[in-house]
């Protein structure tokens, strides 16, 4: 998981942007509870967060992973300048009850109530797919150990190098309060 830092950016973007080629084909999911099947059938994504909001889910046919060369493309090239983060996940093949999030991008504009909405939609995607557990590797410093743990996450293979965290449920789903459920269209 990375926060991409970035410029401010006076480019509007519209839904064919959020799509991408990945994306080509396959329609994006704004309500979670209409849409509820076809999250739990596709294997990776795209979780759009907007002020707080859910904006869309939009599927990928292939897993995005995030590295220091994307890092710095979206610095330069795609800048976030208002608060929005874009959170992509996948489901790997070798540990089908697994999710891992992969990549954030977000900007100085984003705020820690679109981030935590990103984190409750990657959630709720958990729990429809009944996945045992997310996992992530935090390589920027302005995600704190401590807001990951007060979000559920463990730190975890300490042995390896970087900070591995990893958010188990193993069958008991955290309680979404009904303000976030209302904002992020959970319908529960």
């Amino acid at each position: 998981m990375d926060l991409a830092a970035s410029q401010a950016d006076a480019r509007p973007r519209g839904l064919l942007s959020d799509l991408g080629v990945a994306g080509i084909g396959l329609r994006s999911v704004k309500n979670i509870a209409a849409d509820h099947e076809l999250l739990r059938a596709r294997r990776s994504g795209k979780i759009i967060v907007e002020y707080g909001r859910l904006r869309s889910v939009c599927g990928r046919w292939w897993p995005h992973c995030g590295n220091m060369m994307q890092v710095l493309w979206d610095m330069n090239f795609r800048p976030v300048c208002r608060d929005r983060c874009e959170l992509y996940y996948h489901i790997p093949w070798g540990a089908p009850g697994f999710i891992t999030l992969s990549y954030v991008h977000s900007g100085p504009a984003t705020s820690m109530g679109t981030l935590y909405a990103g984190a409750l939609v990657l959630d709720e995607i958990a729990r429809l797919k009944q996945s045992q557990a997310i996992v992530c590797h935090v390589t920027n410093d302005r995600i704190s150990d401590r807001i990951l743990t007060r979000w559920g996450w463990q730190q975890h293979c300490l042995d390896w190098a970087g900070r591995h965290f990893i958010k188990r449920f193993y069958g008991k789903y955290p309680a979404v309060s009904s303000h976030w459920s209302e904002r992020l269209t959970f319908g529960r």
